[in-house]
């Protein structure tokens, strides 16, 4: 009675664990039971072409693991860009105007990216699983489908194509340079997006890939020299060349132009710095340091308010005291450029 209770208890363990076994896999595809690597181990795969599918292999020691490493080969096509372009909004999301968060338009971009990103990954399955019965390694193989995924990025690239198109008539619409700026902000934020779909849609391959705009490099060209135009003004309290200079140098270079003259401008930029030597904290150290303080305000001329105040510093250090305020100066300068740069992008998408 004994041994036969035992026999039973072994016989409903086994069954358990057979169908916890089952149960692991259900999700993994075909299990294949073969003694001999499938095709795809080691080369391509003749069930998964790659005209009709993107594949990605995975290996490990666990099955889940090698799931997982398969679902991430896939991913890396589409995860470098999707995680740059979601950086950038993110950023832009970081400044604010007036005490409050003023750019709506970045935030449902960023999202829009986040979106695809989603049904990208949504998509990827994992057709296959085999372990090596003399190592014990398990191996997987993760499928997308091309012709489903490239439906979700089309729809996605028309949608921002239109997008693109009404704010480029607002462009040519405007009547003032901060009406044709903002428009020209929007176009180049969803450029990004745009070409961020057009590179993912060449790796996706097949029909349809292509942008359905003709005109992109001429409408790029025209929010360009929009941003151009806008007159801003910069004017620093004391006067301070090199706090100027690395102001106008990093505007410039992001596409802005900076006035000469305070009279027919679009931004006023009033900036008060101050700049203190500052005694090494190491003893007996060469080193000569200094220090930089300002507070800027952005007005917009035409509305006639201001819409963003912000400071700024620096801390810059070298074997003279000349040069260390010179290098205070110039990194003053240059975290004042990029931050009015950021401020200038709220302020217009929030509109």
């Amino acid at each position: 009675m004994k041994k036969t209770l035992i026999l039973f208890i072994s016989m409903l363990l086994a069954s358990a664990c057979t169908t916890v076994y089952k149960d692991s896999v259900s999700d993994a595809g075909k299990m294949n039971k073969s003694s001999r690597a499938p095709d795809w181990v080691e080369g391509s795969s003749a069930s998964y072409p790659s005209a009709v599918y993107i594949t990605g292999k995975g290996s490990a020691d666990d099955m889940e693991t090698a799931k997982d490493r398969a679902r991430g080969e896939i991913s890396k096509v589409f995860s470098a860009d999707i995680k740059a372009e979601t950086s950038v909004y993110e950023s832009e999301r970081s400044v604010s105007a007036g005490g409050k968060s003023s750019n709506e338009y970045s935030v449902s971009a960023g999202e829009d990216i986040r979106t695809v990103s989603k049904k990208t990954l949504e998509g990827i399955e994992i057709a296959e699983v085999w372990q090596d019965k003399n190592s014990f390694r398990w191996y997987a193989l993760a499928v997308l489908e091309r012709a489903k995924i490239r439906r979700i990025y089309s729809e996605k690239l028309e949608e921002t194509e239109e997008q693109i198109n009404l704010y480029s008539a607002q462009m040519d619409a405007a009547e003032n340079n901060m009406d044709r700026a903002m428009a020209a902000l929007k176009v180049k934020n969803l450029m990004k997006t745009h070409d961020m779909l057009v590179k993912d849609l060449k790796v996706i391959g097949g029909s349809g890939f292509a942008s359905g705009m003709e005109n992109v490099s001429a409408i790029r060209t025209k929010a360009d020299q929009a941003i151009a135009a806008l007159g801003i003004y910069v004017d620093v309290v004391p006067a301070n060349s090199r706090v100027s200079t690395e102001i106008a140098k990093t505007l410039v270079s992001l596409g802005m132009k900076v006035s000469e003259s305070a009279s027919n401008i679009d931004i006023r930029v009033a900036c008060e710095a101050e700049m203190q030597p500052m005694q090494d904290p190491s003893r007996g150290s060469r080193w000569k340091w200094y220090t930089g303080e300002a507070s800027v305000k952005l007005t917009d001329v035409r509305a006639g308010r201001s819409f963003l105040e912000f400071n700024a510093s620096s801390k810059e250090a070298f074997v003279s005291e000349a040069g260390a305020k010179a290098n205070a100066e110039k990194a003053l300068g240059r975290s004042i450029g990029k931050k009015i740069n950021e401020a200038i992008e709220n302020y217009f998408d929030g509109m």
